[in-house]
């Protein structure tokens, strides 16, 4: 018999199982809590699944079988630029809480003699060594992780990265190298602390089109991921790839790297799905493809139907599936269109 708190671990594991999961994509804004709260009620924690103040256990009683945490991809650093401006740790340049589309990795020099990016700390690894702990297989979180396209363009700025692309590749690859380094300490550490499965948050295309040919990412990103998945792999983890936008052409790379999973297929930014079942079938497992705009403005008979005709064509098509939002949940999603989403998605069987 199916253990439901699994369910979401072995469809990672290319099982097909009768019932499928539900994904959180992170911890929803406060004011939706709130809202589902309001509308459909919601018990105080009983669990303790408490994390650095977030109630996972409401997220649990939605009916998500696995959420992201989003709090463990760095400590604290940066620094003050001028009076109304600042560096993170990234080294992106921020005026207040706006990122301002511009970095400080200018040159090689710089990158040498940065020490702004710290890992996590040990009084905070040690709060998620105990939550792991207490989840004692009950929920399933999945630590979230810098991704190296999102994180080397923004620490330069796009703007300085593009012309880089042109004349100086090879100063893009010493930057993906400084945050691959970081990024295989960083897993070393969540690692030791309890985490199993991972998710790399990255974003490679917007509204129809990728942000780099395919040939230009393998050159860039192929062998740095490869170096860290299999990391991950020799732990018998597991770890998805995230990425908004149109990412249908980068589906076999990822295949070809092991990732376990893709998460958001974008229908909104011109990813079909269902023609991705049918090219795969069960090589990679796909997770969500519910856009964030339709759980805000379809009704629930909107979104029953999408769910319904999302895990036919996946099972018609032999294809894995995890179901869940494309983006984080935010204030203006209709508690009863998550509701409906969760409801449909576990009362369908399979096989």
């Amino acid at each position: 018999m199916e253990n439901p708190q699994n369910n979401f671990l072995n469809t990672l594991s290319k099982e097909k199982l009768e019932q499928l999961s539900i994904y959180c994509t992170g911890f929803p804004e406060i004011e939706f809590i709130e809202n589902y709260n309001k509308k459909f009620g919601l018990s105080s924690n009983t669990s303790d699944l408490i994390l650095l103040q977030k109630d996972y256990n409401k997220i649990k009683q939605i009916g998500f079988d696995a959420v992201s945490i989003w709090d463990f991809r760095r400590g604290e650093g940066g620094y003050k630029l001028y009076a109304d401006k600042r560096v993170d740790s990234w080294g992106r340049i921020y005026k207040g809480e706006w990122y301002l589309w511009d970095g400080v990795f200018k040159n090689e020099k710089i990158i040498d003699k940065w020490k702004h990016l710290k890992l996590p700390s040990l009084k905070s690894l040690k709060e998620l060594e105990r939550f792991l702990q207490k989840l004692n297989h009950q929920f399933n979180a999945v630590i979230s992780l810098p991704g190296l396209f999102e994180k080397t363009w923004q620490s330069m700025s796009f703007l300085f990265f593009s012309k880089c692309l042109k004349k100086n590749i090879d100063f893009i690859k010493y930057v993906i190298n400084f945050f691959t380094t970081y990024l295989k300490k960083l897993i070393k550490e969540l690692q030791s602390a309890g985490a199993t499965l991972f998710l790399i948050a990255d974003d490679y295309g917007y509204k129809e089109r990728t942000f780099l040919p395919n040939k230009l990412w393998r050159e860039l990103f192929f062998n740095h991921y490869k170096a860290i998945i299999s990391q991950v792999h020799q732990q018998d983890h597991k770890v998805i790839i995230h990425s908004d936008g149109y990412i249908s052409e980068l589906i076999d790379i990822f295949i070809e790297l092991d990732f376990d999973a893709v998460q958001s297929l974008e229908p909104n930014a011109g990813v079909d799905i269902c023609s991705l079942f049918k090219k795969f079938h069960n090589q990679i497992c796909f997770i969500g493809n519910l856009d964030i705009s339709l759980l805000i403005y379809g009704n629930q008979n909107d979104i029953k139907h999408y769910t319904l005709d999302l895990i036919k064509s996946a099972n018609k098509n032999d294809a894995l599936l995890i179901v869940s939002p494309t983006q984080r949940i935010n204030s203006r999603v209709l508690p009863e269109n998550i509701k409906i989403m969760i409801e449909t998605t576990k009362n369908y069987k399979q096989l």
